[in-house]
């Protein structure tokens, strides 16, 4: 039955999540991630160039390739999940073009604030997963403080890192929906009852497939689909059947680059250093100075080894695993496939390049809250998160008033001590305040589309619940079957829309000639500025910030 405190909280997350001021501009990664969403929904082909031009922005990175096409090396994977915000940004802007409001362009503005409205209620709906989970980890779920502690979690899980600036600010960027599928994965993966053992092991390969189909660093994740197989029934048989399921979804981004790059695409290899120390210790973007909680996320992981805590030792491994490759920098020459060029992830907030694998800390993090708790100390873990998030907080108030200043640019300490100090500013955010203003008229037009999409999950959980499918048991039972749907629209679509992508290339032939007189000479301009950039990182961070001369 409908009852009024979901309406109020469907409320909350309609204000939440409607945009109330405008998106700052993005950089590559952006352009790259909107070029697909235009590409294979609105053109329905991978040519790319049309969708450059149509942008307004710069592909840093794009040239035509020895296979005669546009490249885009960004993983499509994201896509489909930001898919329905750009459906609602495209049909926003399609109503405010009726009421005399902005052009019809389904890659303006208002189709990424579509996408940033879905954005804030997939980091919503995380934020409630949270601290569910939290909360049943406890060993008092039932208490209220069992869910103080939960709604604890799950705040810190939010604000602590760079999860909301990833949601508000940049949600066309891979890693908010990295993050919400290794989310997911996590969740089946630490509940061992969950479903059918051959369902819960096609469930956890698919969620580690789509983690890696997003963000083909996350791979490693399977090994925790294998530790979960090897623990029941039939090991090798799940184990060989999670091997498949999950090697289809990146198969999905390696047979379009395969398509787009051909042999070129062995130059994703190269020379790599690794700037660990940097990447963890950095004021410019690194994991402590920007996110200090996760100094705290790291004594729970050991105390989670010395408890002998569940795949504990494993965990520890894929973190570090995810902390030598985020490290990693190297050279870019011009006309290849794009890699790591720097371990502060370019324009980003903070260590953008972990967000994804965050999840994977939640269960030593909710072990470690009970533990503490329930000894009595759970005030002072309380305050002590509170201020490790404080930085965090204030860097990401930062962003949004400047982020050229904040999330642009060389950080030293200098800067870094300048961004902290700029919320405090009045005049920063009487600017900013101007520069962002929207018509109210994008606001609740948007508004209203988040709304219906948020009463019609609610009508559906409804309707779930009364047909007894609303225990996640009973939903795992199906994994196989969405499994198998899920992967034939992927690569059935991808089919399709390479095959006009090479019917439009037979008829017009001149197409990426042009294409590649308008965009590779940008692309060797930029690539010969990567040398400038590391110089200065070299010269403001120390020697060890970027590869050697």
């Amino acid at each position: 039955m409908f009852r009024w405190p979901v309406l109020l909280v469907g409320l909350g997350i309609v204000a939440f999540a409607a945009p109330w001021w405008n998106i700052p501009r993005d950089q590559a990664d952006s352009a790259g991630m909107l070029a697909h969403l235009h590409a294979l929904f609105v053109d329905a082909d991978l040519l790319f160039d049309d969708d450059y031009a149509k942008l307004r922005m710069s592909p840093l990175f794009a040239f035509v390739t020895d296979e005669g096409l546009v490249s885009n090396h960004w993983p499509a994977g994201a896509t489909w999940l930001q898919a329905p915000g750009y459906a609602l940004g495209v049909a926003a802007s399609k109503v405010l073009a009726g009421l005399g409001i902005g052009r019809d362009d389904p890659l303006g503005v208002v189709a990424v604030l579509g996408v940033r409205a879905w954005a804030m209620l997939v980091l919503a709906g995380m934020t409630v997963f949270v601290a569910r989970f939290a909360t049943a980890g406890q060993s008092d779920p039932e208490t209220a403080a069992a869910r103080r502690a939960g709604l604890g979690v799950a705040a810190v899980f939010v604000v602590g890192t760079p999860l909301a600036y990833y949601a508000a600010e940049s949600p066309l960027r891979p890693h908010l929906w990295g993050a919400a599928v290794c989310l997911a994965f996590i969740g089946v993966w630490w509940k061992r009852s969950l479903g059918p053992p051959m369902a819960r092991t096609v469930a956890l390969a698919c969620l580690a497939g789509l983690a890696t189909y997003v963000r083909p660093q996350l791979a490693p994740i399977w090994l925790l689909v294998v530790h979960d197989a090897w623990d029941g029934p039939d090991r090798w048989r799940r184990i060989a059947v999670s091997g498949m399921v999950f090697g289809l979804w990146p198969a999905a981004h390696l047979r379009t680059q395969l398509w787009m790059y051909g042999e070129q695409l062995g130059e994703y290899g190269g020379s790599v250093s690794h700037h660990t120390t940097y990447f963890l210790t950095s004021t410019h973007h690194g994991v402590l100075p920007w996110c200090p909680v996760l100094g705290l996320a790291a004594v729970a992981l050991g105390w989670a080894v010395v408890r002998r805590q569940r795949g504990a030792w494993l965990i520890v491994g894929l973190v570090l695993v995810q902390i030598w490759l985020d490290g990693g920098m190297r050279a870019i020459e011009p006309r290849t496939v794009l890699g790591t060029r720097t371990w502060a992830g370019g324009v980003s907030f903070g260590p953008r390049k972990l967000v994804d694998v965050l999840p994977l800390l939640l269960p030593a993090a909710i072990g470690f809250v009970d533990e503490v708790r329930r000894r009595g100390y759970g005030w002072a873990l309380a305050a002590i998160a509170g201020l490790l998030c404080l930085p965090t907080v204030l860097l990401l108030a930062s962003a949004w008033l400047d982020p050229d200043a904040t999330t642009g640019g060389i950080m030293t300490s200098t800067e870094y001590v300048a961004a902290l100090q700029r919320p405090f500013d009045g005049a920063a955010w009487s600017k900013a305040w101007a520069q962002r203003s929207l018509p109210v008229a994008v606001a609740l037009v948007v508004g209203a589309g988040v709304a219906v999409v948020y009463l019609g999950g609610v009508a559906l959980w409804a309707w779930g619940s009364r047909r007894g499918a609303a225990e996640p048991e009973t939903r795992l039972r199906s994994a196989p079957v969405v499994a198998t749907m899920s992967l034939l629209v992927v690569h059935g679509w991808l089919a399709v829309v390479m095959m006009r992508s090479d019917s439009a290339r037979v008829a017009q032939p001149g197409r990426m000639l042009e294409a590649a007189r308008r965009m590779t000479p940008l692309h060797y301009a930029t690539v010969r500025r990567i040398g400038a950039h590391h110089a200065q990182l070299r010269a403001k961070l120390g020697d060890g910030a970027a590869p050697p001369h």
